[in-house]
């Protein structure tokens, strides 16, 4: 039962995903990647209680296969740093001729 608390957010990922496609409106620099479901929704809070800018979509299949949260942003440091400061850790992947390269960052999935 504990997983169906996921469904709504996923959900909610890959409708802001659709729409954001669908304006062009994604066309941030960086992709930040989660251990976990849990941990990205985590990230999303701190972020949110401090202003910083950024959209959540489901974590694209070239980067990690399974579900999860992705944060896309313009500026990675200062994000990296937040959650490094509240024990979240990320890696971050750049596209660079439509190929995710890890610029930040080391998960134990």
């Amino acid at each position: 039962m504990a997983e169906l608390k996921y469904i709504p957010a996923g959900i909610r990922l890959h409708i802001k995903e659709l729409v954001y496609k669908a304006t062009n409106n994604l066309n941030e620099k960086y992709y930040l990647s989660f251990i976990n479901i849990p941990e990205g929704l985590k990230a999303e809070k701190i972020l949110k209680q401090n202003n910083i800018p950024f959209k959540s979509i489901p974590v694209p299949d070239d980067i990690f296969e399974t579900c999860g949260i992705s944060i896309v942003t313009n500026e990675y440091q200062n994000i990296a740093e937040i959650l490094k400061n509240n024990d979240i850790e990320i890696e971050v992947f750049e596209y660079q001729n439509n190929k995710p390269i890890k610029v930040y960052g080391e998960l134990n999935k």
